[in-house]
């Protein structure tokens, strides 16, 4: 692995970085073949990448609520940036590591929803965004029924990677507008007499 630069991601003490970068990048490159064969290519890597998104999100987040059957502490945080600081002020800590992954983990997730969506730079934005907090907010309800703590700031920093991410895909997905626009007005142009 690239240390330092994808972060460990640890389901039950076992670390299963390795196997969800290796299943990502082989679902999301026979998405885009298929779907080259098909002439929609970006868009089936894109749906792959979203799909293996909500699975890694899935397993990160509540991987141990589904497993712990409420043995750890419940509570709310209602507090906003007080975790955040926590980690601000304790770099190359566990608070430093839940700031720095629950930003990069939604990231993917910003991405795919802002090139899936069909509109303007803005509306896929939101989008982004939107997708970024409830899908945050649905797993902090989550955690807190089973048995867990539920963080204002883990909304706030999911929320925060899925405008990241959102921020290259509505760009992106301008650009490409832009193209296929630009490359629909040569083609239907007449022939020069």
């Amino acid at each position: 692995m690239l240390p330092g630069l994808i972060p460990r991601i640890v389901v039950d003490g076992v670390d299963v970085t390795p196997a969800l970068v290796a299943l990502t990048i082989i679902t999301v490159g026979v998405a885009f073949a298929l779907g080259l064969a098909r002439g929609r290519g970006v868009r089936y890597a894109l749906w792959a990448g979203l799909l293996v998104t909500l699975l890694v999100i899935g397993a990160v987040t509540l991987g141990s609520v589904l497993t712990d059957h409420g043995t750890g502490a419940q509570g709310v945080n209602l507090v906003p940036f007080q975790e955040i600081q926590r980690g601000l002020d304790h770099r190359g800590t566990v608070a430093w590591t839940n700031l720095v992954g629950n930003v990069i983990l939604f990231i993917p997730l910003g991405l795919a929803v802002a090139g899936l969506v069909r509109g303007g730079f803005w509306f896929r934005l939101i989008s982004a965004l939107a997708a970024g907090l409830v899908l945050s907010t649905a797993i902090e309800i989550t955690q807190y029924t089973g048995g867990r703590v539920a963080d204002i700031d883990d909304i706030i920093l999911n929320g925060a990677g899925a405008l990241l991410g959102g921020l290259v895909g509505a760009t992106l997905g301008g650009i490409a507008e832009h193209r296929s626009r630009r490359a629909d007005r040569t083609t239907d142009q007449p022939p020069p007499a």
